[in-house]
């Protein structure tokens, strides 16, 4: 398990980018992303890559996350550049209740789709289990509209587990051996209900259904390269509207260090990225 990946936006991450302060560009982001993968995935069946907030998080500077999901994938060696991979199936987290339920997983897989992303359906999660909006209603309803409307599926629906409530803040005490612990324990705890209402397998079938279907597209593909890449001065292929993928040069002779940002960000009473 890798905690954090290589591309953190902390305080004042963005606006450093986008002023050229930063000593990397996007596509350097990218490849180091997906070198971490590559790294991770050695031995394993299977890597999960989890992303950040909804989908264009990171837009501004490049790298949101269906430039994540394409920059991360199996790598494809008839292209000669280590860019060129098949995307990550996305699946996506839901929310509760029914129509916002609906209408957001269609908002957020649509700018997976319009990147040439596949999504392969949806979890929906923290659902109460009475009421008029519990587990079993919820899931009726959009289990209907997923068969009548839908090509994807809906993998599982997962209630509020009460013991986890506030559990990150109840983690936060004690010593360190304690919290991780407590971590471990919470962990498990999930995990044993995200078993028993979650089809793993059919999550782990969609997403090789998947790619090996984008395989074949792409090998029947004959005119690919030049309809979804660009062949720039370095050698590199980049999205045919890619103006944001390279906004900076490659060496910056006034970048700073993330320590330099985040303290003048602080000290301007910067919040976040």
């Amino acid at each position: 398990c890798v905690p954090i990946g290589p591309i953190v936006y902390y305080k004042g991450f963005t606006r450093a980018f986008l002023k050229g302060e930063i000593s990397e560009n996007s596509r350097q982001l990218l490849y180091r992303a997906g070198n971490a993968v590559d790294e991770l995935a050695l031995g394993k069946k299977i890597v999960v890559i989890d992303g950040v907030g909804y989908p264009a998080v990171g837009s501004i500077t490049g790298t949101d996350n269906a430039s994540v999901a394409k920059s991360c994938g199996i790598k494809l060696p008839s292209w000669p550049n280590d860019l060129s991979r098949l995307p990550v199936p996305v699946l996506l987290i839901g929310k509760q209740g029914v129509g916002d339920a609906v209408d957001s997983f269609n908002i957020n897989a649509t700018y997976f789709a319009h990147a040439n992303v596949p999504v392969i359906g949806a979890i929906f999660n923290k659902l109460s289990l009475d009421g008029f909006y519990s587990l079993e209603n919820c899931k009726e309803a959009i289990e209907m509209y997923f068969d009548k409307f839908q090509s994807k599926r809906a993998f599982g629906f997962i209630p509020e587990i009460p013991s986890l409530k506030n559990a990150r803040e109840n983690i936060a005490g004690g010593s360190e051996e304690e919290q991780l612990k407590q971590a471990l324990e919470t962990a498990e705890t999930f995990v044993d209900q995200f078993r028993q209402y979650v089809n793993v397998d059919g999550i782990i079938q969609a997403a090789k259904d998947a790619t090996e279907a984008y395989k074949k597209d792409y090998a029947t593909r004959g005119d690919s390269k030049k309809r979804y890449t660009t062949e720039s001065a370095d050698g590199y292929h980049h999205a045919k509207y890619s103006k944001i993928n390279n906004p900076v040069p490659v060496s910056q002779p006034l970048s700073l260090t993330r320590a330099q940002i985040e303290a003048m960000a602080s000290a301007q009473g910067a919040a976040g990225g």
